[in-house]
C-alpha cells in the first residue's frame, strides 16, 4: 500500500513538474506568439474565445470515446461475454473518469476489470479482452501514425530539416514495428492445435490458471481475423475522430497565429498521442503538451501554440470524463441489456 503511494506521488511530481516546465517555457511574455499574449487577449482584455471549434471539440472526441467502448464491446461478444451494450457503456465512462480526472490513484482499466469480473466465471478471460483491447488501440494507434506519416513522406510533403528528418526517423520506428508484430501474428495463425494446447498445459502447470486463460483467450481472437479486423476499423475510425477534436482545439484561441494545416494534423495527432501514452504521467499530462509543442515546432508553427492546443483539448476530455460520470451513475442499466453473441450479424 505504501509502495502504491508512493508511485502515485512519484507520477504526480513528474506530470505536474513537466507541464508547469513546459508553461512556463512557453510563456513568453515579450512575445506575441507565447501563451502570455493569449491569456491577455481573452483572460485580460475579454476578446471572445471561439466556442464553436470548442463545442466540435468535445463531440469528436466524445464520439472518438464511443468508438473505443463500442470496440470493447465487439470484442467482449466475441468471448460469448453476456454484456449489454448500455453496461459496457455504463463501464467504459466511468473508467475514462478515473483516467482522465482521477489517474494513478485506481486506473481506468482496473475499474472496468473489476466491475466486469464482478459477475464472470470466466474472470481471467474478461480481463483478457480488456488487456487485448488496449493492446489493438495501441497497435492501431501506432500503424495510423506511420501510415499517415508514411503518405505525407511519400507525396515529399515532409520536407527537409532537422524536425523533418527526426519525423522520418519516428515514421521508420513505426512502420518497423508494426511490420514485426503483424508478421508474427500472421505466422501464429500456422501454429497447429495441439502446441496450442500443449503450451496452454505448460503454463498451467508452470506458472498459474490464469497465464493459460489468457493465452487460450488470445489464441480464440487469432481464430477470428474477422473480429479484429472489424477492431482495427473501429480504432481508425476513432483515431480520425481524435485528430479532428484536437484540430478544433487548435482553433478555439488561435486569432492568427501559425498552426499547422488539418492534414498536417493527421500526422501530428497520432504521433502526439503515442507520446501521451507514456507511463509515469497520469493521463498524459506534461509529456502530452510536451509532445505536441514539439510536433508543432517541427512543422513549423509556433511551439506555444501546440502546447495551448493540448491544454484545450485536456479541458475537454474533463468535461467530458465529469459529465458522463455524472450521468452513468444517474440512470441505472436496464434489466434487459444483456445481448449474446449470436444476436449481432456474423462476420
Amino acid at each position: 500500500m505504501l509502495i502504491r503511494l508512493l508511485l502515485n506521488i512519484l507520477k504526480y511530481s513528474l506530470a505536474l513538474g513537466l507541464l508547469a516546465y513546459v508553461i512556463h517555457s512557453n510563456w513568453l511574455p515579450d512575445s506575441e506568439n507565447g501563451l502570455a499574449a493569449v491569456w491577455q487577449k481573452h483572460a485580460v482584455e475579454g476578446k471572445p474565445v471561439h466556442l464553436f471549434y470548442f463545442m466540435g471539440s468535445i463531440v469528436l472526441f466524445f464520439t472518438g470515446v464511443c468508438m473505443t467502448l463500442i470496440r470493447w464491446h465487439m470484442m467482449m461478444l466475441a468471448q460469448d461475454f453476456a454484456l449489454g451494450f448500455w453496461t459496457t457503456i455504463k463501464i467504459g465512462f466511468i473508467g475514462f473518469f478515473f483516467n482522465t480526472l482521477l489517474p494513478g490513484s485506481v486506473g481506468g482499466d482496473l475499474v472496468k476489470a473489476a466491475a466486469v469480473c464482478k459477475n464472470q466465471a470466466r474472470r481471467s478471460a474478461a480481463v483478457t479482452v480488456i488487456v487485448l483491447d488496449r493492446a489493438i488501440a495501441l497497435w492501431g494507434l501506432i500503424f495510423f501514425s506511420g501510415a499517415s506519416g508514411a503518405i505525407f513522406w511519400l507525396t515529399g510533403y515532409l520536407g527537409e530539416g532537422v524536425g523533418a528528418s527526426a519525423t522520418k526517423s519516428i515514421i521508420k520506428i513505426t512502420l518497423g514495428f508494426c511490420s514485426i508484430t503483424g508478421l508474427g501474428w500472421f505466422i501464429l495463425g500456422y501454429l497447429p492445435q495441439y502446441r496450442v494446447q500443449r503450451f496452454e498445459g505448460r503454463l498451467r502447470r508452470w506458472i498459474a490458471g490464469p497465464a493459460a486463460e489468457f493465452w487460450l483467450t488470445f489464441w480464440s481472437f487469432r481464430c477470428k481475423p474477422f473480429v479484429v479486423a472489424k477492431s482495427l476499423l473501429i480504432s481508425w475510425t476513432g483515431h480520425i475522430c481524435l485528430t479532428l477534436s484536437f484540430y478544433c482545439a487548435a482553433q478555439v484561441l488561435c486569432d492568427g497565429q501559425s498552426i499547422p494545416n488539418l492534414l498536417e494534423h493527421f500526422l501530428i495527432v497520432p504521433l502526439g498521442l503515442v507520446i501521451q501514452a507514456a507511463p509515469m504521467f497520469p493521463g498524459g499530462a506534461g509529456i502530452g503538451e510536451f509532445g505536441y509543442g514539439a510536433l508543432y515546432f517541427w512543422f513549423g508553427a509556433d511551439r506555444a501554440m501546440g502546447v495551448l492546443a493540448s491544454l484545450v483539448q485536456r479541458l475537454a476530455t474533463w468535461i467530458i470524463g465529469f459529465s458522463s460520470y455524472l450521468v452513468c451513475i444517474a440512470i441505472p442499466a436496464p434489466d434487459n441489456s444483456t445481448q449474446t453473441l449470436q444476436d449481432l450479424p456474423p462476420c
